[in-house]
């Protein structure tokens, strides 16, 4: 398996998640070694033992993965950075822009849902330690706090209709691939998809299946059509838009003859169309038997016809 691929599995997200973790680690380390031996609030050796408490959790949820694991890491980057902002003695803390990344990062890994959540806890986590952060030091939060503190907040605000704005154009990107926007019929995509499982069972079954095509003559009607011809719909038929200017409908177990009684019952509830139709031969593609019909529209002026019966699909 190749690295982009293994990425886009849960195992390579978990990886690169502790890869993530280990690296911040690092930062925090060098961040508070550097700090003069008289600022650090708690002797190096427990500052040591809680940076290993940490790691040897985290490696753990690694290594032996559940159904939980992540909600549960996620509350474990969250504490472990409410401890770091209390013990931290700068103003403003440095180690406060650390738990606006493990916010952020959850968001983008696992969608808004999560974001939220981990913005919650996220938020009674500081609730908890700002004030006995304020009792440690007997001092009010200075301005440069405050101001780190309302440009995380804002970033959080504005990341988060990031996440659903992109949720929103995700959902209208699957519906338009399964969903014409347009006439509220399947799609072409989705059209051809159902004749995977639909022409083999007709054959199998023996049974007559009818492709049709529809355009209105009126191109500016082609809504109208489609909302007639949903409404006539058997429960059996499918409707589909074909491309730009015309509709497809397949007519299980009905042969032509049948096919023509539908398609003469449609017009008193429809725009004006003309129609093009052929029997779905055996062992053919779908697709093969649409681009024939359109074919079939394409080699003359078919405007002034109602019905044109496409001449026999060449194998």
């Amino acid at each position: 398996m190749n690295l982009p691929s293994s990425l886009a599995t849960d195992r390579g997200t978990n990886t690169l998640q502790l890869t993530a973790r280990l690296l911040f680690t690092l930062l925090v380390i060098a961040y508070f070694t550097a700090l003069p031996a008289l600022q650090l609030p708690l002797h190096g050796a427990l500052m040591a033992l809680l940076i290993a408490l940490y790691l040897l959790l985290q490696g753990g949820l690694f290594y032996r993965p559940f159904a939980g694991a992540p909600l549960i890491g996620n509350l474990i980057d969250l504490i472990a950075l409410g401890v770091l902002v209390m013990l931290d003695p700068g103003e403003p803390p440095p180690t406060l822009a650390l738990m606006i990344v493990a916010v952020l990062s959850t968001g983008l890994l696992n969608g808004l849902p999560r974001f939220l959540s981990s913005l919650g806890i996220a938020a009674v986590v500081l609730a908890v330690v700002l004030p006995l952060r304020l009792q440690q030091s007997d001092a009010p939060l200075a301005a440069s706090s405050l101001f780190l503190l309302a440009v995380m907040l804002t970033c959080a605000v504005y990341f988060g209709l990031l996440l659903y704005r992109n949720k929103v154009l995700t959902r209208l990107a699957q519906e338009s691939t399964w969903q014409d926007p347009q006439t509220g019929l399947i799609s072409r995509t989705a059209l051809s998809h159902t004749a995977g499982w639909l022409l083999p069972l007709h054959e199998r079954l023996s049974s007559p299946l009818t492709a049709i095509m529809l355009r209105p003559h009126d191109p500016a009607q082609l809504d109208a059509l489609a909302g007639g011809l949903s409404q006539r719909l058997r429960r059996s038929d499918i409707g589909a838009r074909a491309d730009d200017h015309c509709l497809a409908l397949l007519l299980p177990d009905t042969n032509v003859a049948n096919a023509e009684r539908v398609i003469t019952s449609l017009r008193e509830h429809t725009p004006p169309f003309t129609a093009v139709m052929a029997a779905v031969p055996r062992e053919t593609s779908l697709d093969l038997v649409i681009d024939h019909l359109g074919d079939t529209f394409r080699r003359g002026d078919t405007a002034e016809r109602e019905l044109i019966h496409a001449p026999p699909l060449r194998p």
